[in-house]
């Protein structure tokens, strides 16, 4: 399964629209801080990649532009139900 993120503007924005593999970059001072996401197999869950640089235990880096951004590394979605296990690369969600 191959699917292209949907950026969005806002959490708010990302919740209401449920679209599966939507994201919304968290910036701080122009940094990003982490990715909310709409899990990209459908279940509708949503999730959030903290940046490896803001205390979390474990985190992602990202590179590229907002509109083909890539994280590493791979999501796992362990605390979900579906357990969808991927990676986002330029702007694609590609599952494992």
């Amino acid at each position: 399964m191959t699917m292209r993120a949907l950026l969005v503007p806002s959490v708010g924005e990302l919740r209401d629209c449920q679209t599966p593999g939507a994201i919304q970059i968290r910036r701080i001072d122009g940094e990003i801080h982490g990715v909310a996401f709409i899990c990209p197999c459908g279940c509708g869950g949503e999730s959030y990649l903290p940046a490896a640089d803001t205390g979390h235990d474990c985190g992602w880096s990202f590179s590229g532009p907002d509109d083909a951004l890539t994280a590493h590394p791979s999501v796992f979605n362990t605390g979900m139900p579906c357990r969808w296990h991927g990676w986002l690369k330029a702007g694609v969600w590609r599952s494992c």
